[in-house]
């Protein structure tokens, strides 16, 4: 299989760089986060990023995502896969640079063994970090009446219920609940959990003073009508959080990701104040408020 003229320009032009070349052979190798992939090859997660939406872009990569966090690869098949090959070949595999590489991959990958055989999850360290972050976002004393869209396994409403008067987690997925409710409840968590679709919300009237959507978005075919759907229950002057993936939301839309957040806030009528990019171990992640400024929604 082969490309045509222009995505074969457009292949040879994202190799074209010593570090994206280095990533096509590591992750020819072995499936890799953002978090690994800067560590292995020590630049920041943002400049990684960069590198990896254009090998993606060309056809080059592909990501997948697994529970909360995104993972890196060469496609299994098709001109992708084909093409890196090529590339690699004219790559000599006992280069020194590519020889350190793999010793820390190795590493990383070894690492994943032991922290699965000693029974703690980095993801879990990495979520209590971003917890702590949104904990400080929102500021202190009570919360007020709080839904969490995307529930999942509840673990936000483990985070938020002892500042919350009322507690709402809302899932689609019947098994996601089941497992939240195993979580929330054993934990002794006072909170309600409903089935619901994120474009249609069980609620009448805005009810919540603060509705948090968990990496969901990110891959969600309308964005902006949910976004809509949640300003729709949420009290006047109300906030909305995102916490999701930051490549993902660059590749849900222009590629860049504070541009995208901004516009899906404009479109659902809710007024920006802040966008953070977070850093952790695992990740490259993303934190955005936003405020329900419209008194006729409250009226309504």
């Amino acid at each position: 299989m082969a490309f045509a003229f222009a995505p074969a320009v457009n292949v040879l032009r994202a190799a074209a760089e010593p570090t994206r070349l280095r990533l096509l052979a590591l992750l020819f190798r072995a499936e890799l986060t953002v978090g690994e992939i800067s560590a292995i090859v020590s630049q920041s997660q943002p400049r990684v990023s960069r590198h990896l939406k254009l090998l993606c872009d060309a056809g080059l990569l592909v990501r997948l995502r697994e529970q909360h966090w995104v993972y890196y690869r060469v496609p299994a098949s098709g001109p992708g896969l084909d093409a890196v090959r090529q590339l690699l070949v004219l790559v000599d595999e006992a280069d020194d640079l590519l020889a350190r590489d793999c010793s820390r991959m190795e590493e990383i990958i070894a690492g994943r063994a032991k922290v699965a055989q000693s029974g703690t999850d980095p993801d879990e360290e990495s979520s209590a970090h971003i917890d702590a972050l949104l904990l400080n976002e929102l500021g202190a004393g009570s919360l007020g009446a709080v839904v969490d869209v995307g529930t999942g396994s509840g673990r936000l409403l483990k985070v938020l219920a002892p500042r919350t008067t009322r507690l709402v987690g809302i899932d689609i997925s019947s098994d996601a609940l089941k497992l939240a409710r195993t979580n929330v409840y054993d934990a002794g968590i006072q909170c309600e959990l409903q089935r619901a679709d994120m474009y249609d919300l069980p609620f009448a009237i805005p009810t919540f003073d603060i509705a948090i959507v968990d990496r969901v978005l990110a891959t969600a075919d309308r964005p902006v009508a949910a976004l809509a759907e949640i300003a729709r229950i949420l009290k006047y002057r109300g906030r909305l959080v995102i916490l999701d993936d930051f490549d993902a939301i660059a590749a849900a839309g222009d590629g860049n990701p504070i541009a995208n957040v901004r516009e899906w806030f404009r479109g659902a009528g809710l007024q920006c104040v802040r966008i953070r990019p977070v850093d952790t171990e695992r990740g490259h992640h993303m934190i955005a408020v936003a405020r329900n400024e419209r008194m006729a929604a409250a009226a309504a």
